[in-house]
């Protein structure tokens, strides 16, 4: 193994490096950088991995930019980054790590790339100022509490692929009046659209409407839940000519314990992980 700290003074940010097999990953930094960019090379090695906790509470960053080469961005890598506007994702990034945007309370433009296929759990919970995503087609999995207390969040763009989607999700999300959910998605966990809380008692969002497939799950939640549902077509991509529909309140109100129980122990998970980190 080979560790080495750049030189701040020399536009580097005070990087710091790990090398193993042949290949870097980005450990840390040094200093108080406003904006980083990721080099794809550190030497003659490619830079493959940001590491677990590698930012970890860094209230100087602002903007990262993340180079072609980088597949994969470790557990809480930008956990609380209370100061990080942009993120700029390319390319070749495969995996992101659970809390990985977690707590970054200014973040507000973020593209997930295409080579993605699951957002973990608490990826992006609690960024206050995150208006709106876009989530590329080939998306199979959203996480448990992903982007759960995104209280700002107003447009969630889904892809066709989209087949599951995690327990509080979007818990937390008031803003977020209507999302489309395709037929390809099949299991919806409690929570995970539509529900807020007052206090300690959970209220539902009347005002969201899910567009989805008629028979879907998407219904399905719908109507288990009372939230609103309009049968979208995904052929010609377009709300269906029928009218909105309210499904009845048949079901009970969740009580909020699956949700609460599943914050604290996220909570938890953040602390022991990058204690071990």
């Amino acid at each position: 193994m080979k560790k080495n700290v750049f030189n701040e003074k020399n536009g580097d940010y005070g990087l710091t490096f790990s090398v193993v097999n042949g290949e870097a990953a980005v450990t840390g930094c040094t200093g108080e950088p406003e904006n980083i960019d990721i080099p794809e090379f550190f030497g003659c090695y490619p830079v493959t991995e940001l590491r677990d906790n590698a930012f970890y509470n860094n209230d100087s960053l602002k903007e990262v930019n993340v180079s072609s080469n980088v597949s994969s961005i470790g557990h809480h890598c930008f956990y609380a980054c209370t100061a990080l506007e942009r993120v700029k994702l390319t390319t070749g990034l495969v995996s992101i790590g659970e809390g990985c945007f977690c707590g970054c309370d200014s973040l507000t433009d973020i593209a997930i790339p295409d080579t993605v296929r699951e957002l973990p759990d608490s990826c992006f919970r609690a960024c206050g100022k995150l208006s709106g995503i876009t989530l590329p087609n080939s998306l199979r999995s959203i996480g448990d509490l992903c982007f759960s207390g995104c209280e700002q969040l107003k447009s969630v763009k889904t892809g066709g692929e989209l087949a599951e989607i995690g327990c509080g999700a979007f818990y937390m999300c008031p803003k977020l009046m209507s999302i489309r959910i395709p037929s390809a998605c099949k299991s919806i966990g409690d929570q995970a659209l539509g529900y807020g809380c007052r206090g300690n008692e959970p209220v539902r969002n009347e005002r969201l409407t899910i567009l989805g497939v008629s028979g879907s799950a998407a219904e399905e939640y719908a109507s288990e839940n009372g939230i609103g549902f309009a049968e979208f077509s995904e052929a010609a991509g377009t709300v269906g000519s029928a009218p909105w529909i309210t499904a009845k309140n048949t079901a009970p109100l969740w009580t909020g314990a699956a949700v609460f129980t599943a914050l604290a122990v996220a909570l938890i998970r953040c602390f022991i992980l990058h204690k071990d980190g």
